[in-house]
């Protein structure tokens, strides 16, 4: 199921009145934060739900970056427990016509990285996590899915949410969406409708893109 163990909290308007909503999935340890078109907030941390605040939230060790030093506006943000932690903007030079979001990542030392993401050339079944992130957060920003970015974050977990990520493994390139494919698969064996056909409706748009 989606949702073991979920509570969600959800939205305000704009992020200086932001207020996190808060879900605690599994036993799979992280946060992130989504915004998406309606300025909507989810968060998500898979071991103890907490509050956010306005421009980076600490919990244990797990920081979020919503707010850029610019002030530019994160789409998406994922914390992991070694310390390390990323988080997605449209890239300064964003074209619609070819995509390209900045992902930026920051590691233990609190030092970060941008890497350019090119949507087009995100190849699911041969992708970066980091990649990934940028992935999922434009299809769900675009209207062309409502949950992809969820979706991610629990398939990446692996089905029993075994698999974690940190700083030598953020950019090691993985078949997600075979992973995406096995937590649909699990949500149509357990009954859950609702969740099938939201893993569905992304895992489509990834096999829309490769065609």
């Amino acid at each position: 199921m989606t949702d073991r163990g979920a509570v969600t909290l959800k939205i305000i308007d704009e992020l200086e009145d932001l207020k996190m909503s808060v879900n605690g999935i599994g036993n799979y340890s992280y946060g992130s934060n989504y915004i998406g078109m309606s300025r909507a907030a989810q968060m998500r941390n898979r071991q103890k739900p907490t509050m956010g605040n306005l421009g980076s939230t600490q919990t244990s060790n797990i920081t979020l970056h919503y707010t850029g030093e610019n002030g530019d506006k994160a789409l998406t943000a994922v914390g992991f427990p070694d310390g390390t932690s990323a988080s997605v903007y449209k890239a300064d030079n964003y074209n619609d016509a070819d995509p390209e979001y900045r992902v930026r990542h920051w590691d233990k030392s609190g030092d970060y990285t941008d890497t350019n993401v090119r949507i087009n050339d995100v190849d699911p079944e041969n992708a970066s996590y980091l990649e990934m992130l940028a992935y999922a957060t434009y299809s769900d920003v675009q209207g062309y899915t409502s949950d992809a970015f969820g979706n991610f974050m629990s398939a990446a977990g692996g089905v029993n949410g075994d698999i974690t990520y940190d700083e030598d493994s953020i950019n090691v390139k993985k078949n997600f969406m075979n992973m995406v494919k096995e937590f649909m698969q699990m949500q149509y064996d357990n009954n859950n409708l609702a969740g099938y056909l939201s893993f569905k409706k992304f895992y489509d748009y990834m096999a829309d893109g490769r065609n």
